[in-house]
């Protein structure tokens, strides 16, 4: 989850940490500042640390590493006359782990499953000692009919103890009918039960993407707004575990890997390997061999947006860089390969920081 905090100049910025965060990236707004040096301090227990220095001209944006736990006290301030853009995301709870909620509601459910099956067996008792009682009634019957021809009874005595019995079997049939009802309303009733859990289940599992699909800005949470394709795209993307921003000029930067070699600074010779992509996907350069393409990074060798693009990749890493026209070769492009107004897309992997 992205993490993000705007430094106004000469402000100070204190808070308690509720959620452990961490920051990558400090980042100067060039339309705000001047040409004179931006400092970035941090103040935690009544101490301050020079985080950085910025400046338009030369470094106007330097990675970080900084972690900072939960309940932690600090202030952030940038000395100087520009705004500062810290970046970074949240520390995920280790704590949390959905397969233990699914098999607690799994468990949930089985003292339910139980008491159906009790129900269902007690149903089928009663209907058991239903059917022998029955049995016992029309046994009794016969024999009373017996004794009334061998007495000489009437046949209007007889007529009358065959009006009992069937008066007696269709209350026995009819009370039947009603414990078949009574059973399928149970049923009814915990098949409910199970889908309504299934509900909560689910409408739990929603709220936890949605705590995800939030984002911090200077120390408020913000739900981040997305359309249909956008939900689809990131449910795709859910195991790739990709990252995108965009930064300045509009140049976008997708995390295809995290590296865990040396920082890619402003001023350093850096080696990478790359293949070069028209919109269409037409590739017009690549170089995936030998020691790779070696440029001096922030000095202007390169089209700015790799400039951009590339500074804070750590060795061994891995982006994906979509540079907008203005960032790239403009309106003329580089004929006859790149035509004017182009948007670029690099795969760029960094192979040595010198």
């Amino acid at each position: 989850m992205f993490w993000g905090l705007i430094l106004e100049p000469n402000k100070r910025y204190t808070q308690t940490v509720e959620k452990s965060f961490h920051v990558s990236m400090a980042c100067l707004n060039l339309s705000t500042a001047d040409d004179n040096v931006v400092q970035v301090m941090l103040y935690y227990e009544n101490s301050s640390y020079l985080l950085c220095n910025l400046k338009k001209s030369s470094t106007w944006q330097v990675p970080l590493d900084l972690n900072f736990q939960e309940g932690t006290t600090i202030a952030f301030i940038c000395h100087g006359h520009g705004q500062v853009h810290l970046t970074g995301y949240l520390i995920p709870d280790e704590d949390l782990d959905l397969d233990e909620i699914e098999e607690e509601d799994e468990d949930e459910q089985v003292p339910q499953l139980l008491d159906k099956q009790s129900k269902r067996k007690a149903t089928d008792s009663l209907k058991n000692e239903k059917n022998v009682k029955r049995l016992k009634q029309e046994i009794e019957a016969e024999s009373s009919d017996e004794d009334i021809e061998l007495d000489g009874v009437n046949e209007e005595n007889d007529s009358d103890d065959s009006e009992e019995d069937e008066d007696s079997l269709l209350n026995e049939e009819e009370t039947e009918e009603d414990e078949e009802d009574e059973e399928k309303n149970e049923q009814d009733e915990e098949e409910k039960k199970v889908k309504i859990q299934q509900k909560d289940k689910k409408n739990k599992q929603q709220q936890q993407k949605k705590r995800e699909d939030k984002i911090i800005i200077n120390g408020k949470e913000i739900k981040q707004e997305k359309n249909k394709g956008e939900q689809q795209q990131n449910e795709m993307n859910v195991q790739t575990d990709q990252k995108k921003r965009i930064v300045e000029g509009g140049v976008q930067i997708e995390e295809l890997k995290i590296g865990n070699g040396s920082f890619a600074k402003n001023g350093k010779f850096v080696s990478v390997y790359y293949v070069g992509r028209l919109k269409n996907g037409k590739k017009f350069d690549a170089t995936t061999h030998g020691d790779g393409f070696k440029f001096r990074l922030g000095k202007g060798e390169v089209i700015k947006g790799w400039d951009i693009g590339i500074a804070g990749m750590k060795v061994g890493g891995k982006r994906r860089i979509t540079i907008p026209p203005a960032m790239a070769y403009g309106a003329k492009g580089s004929p006859p390969v790149i035509p004017g107004n182009s948007t670029l897309m690099f795969e760029v992997e960094l192979r040595n920081v010198h």
